[in-house]
């Protein structure tokens, strides 16, 4: 029986979690996919809800895998095997058995990402690893007003391309549902929520570099819905560091898969939709 697996990890020192070729770095997927084949004695594939980019965390990502018939685990002895065979920066925080057929990904209805912002204008070594830090305050009203024109069904191609393009092959479809947009203060930081029926490459991370600049006062939140309108990749908001970006949680249909009911500490809900 296929196995679910809720991975998180900090993607500081990977180059991403897909697969690279040979040179290009570690990346989750060949870490994991490592574990599992020290576990089961034979290489097995492995299919992931979401590609996160070079330096992405994970809180709620989610893997799915068959185990070959010769390895038959309880969920329990899965999350004990693989995370003996992890390294520290990544870890299998839940498991549990799903049905022939279910798909990390194309099974998925939303995925949800955190964007940190921390407002300091002294460097804090020991945050920075998981935030990005600005000097500067924030015009937090005006970031929410740009989100506005974000939400919704959207051509999104301003701010990202499909994570299936191929080089010198005609461009996929970049449209995308944005369910959620949402930018609250949280003490000395500024958490930047987003929730859609999938992401493009790059995406939250392009939406973070126009809205920091809405903060900042350069660029107004109706520019940023000038930006979506022309979609086009050349407009003046960089992608913002990987550093700040989290991935936090997949939603799939009622009943699909079941995690511990305190899997996600409150912070990564089901309500995004």
């Amino acid at each position: 029986m296929p196995v679910a697996l809720l991975l998180a990890y900090d993607g500081t020192d990977f180059r991403g979690y897909q697969r690279q070729r040979a040179g290009h770095g570690p990346t989750v997927q060949d870490t994991l996919e490592t574990a599992l084949q020290q576990v089961c004695g034979e290489a097995v594939a492995t299919a992931a809800a979401g590609r996160t980019d070079a330096g992405v965390h994970a809180r709620g990502q989610v893997v799915t895998f068959t185990p070959p018939a010769t390895r038959r685990l309880s969920p329990t002895e899965w999350q004990r095997a693989l995370n003996a065979h992890l390294p520290q920066s990544v870890a299998v925080r839940a498991t549990c058995a799903v049905a022939e057929g279910v798909h990390a990904r194309r099974s998925a209805l939303a995925r949800a990402y955190r964007y940190r912002i921390l407002l300091d204008a002294v460097r804090d070594p020991l945050r920075e690893r998981y935030a990005h830090r600005v000097a500067q305050p924030l015009d937090v009203a005006a970031m929410r007003q740009a989100c506005q024109f974000l939400l919704g069904e959207h051509d999104f191609a301003a701010f990202g391309h499909s994570p299936w393009d191929t080089p010198g092959e005609p461009k996929r479809n970049t449209v995308r549902i944005l369910h959620r947009a949402e930018i609250a203060p949280q003490g000395d930081e500024v958490w930047c929520d987003f929730a859609a029926n999938a992401f493009l490459t790059g995406m939250v991370r392009r939406l973070m570099g126009v809205l920091l600049l809405v903060g900042a006062g350069k660029l107004s939140p109706a520019q940023v819905g000038e930006i979506l309108a022309a979609r086009r990749s050349d407009h003046p908001g960089p992608a913002a560091p990987a550093c700040g970006l989290c991935f936090m949680q997949v939603t799939y249909p009622a009943g699909m898969l079941s995690w511990p009911a305190d899997t996600y500490d409150g912070e990564a809900t089901n309500d995004h939709l």
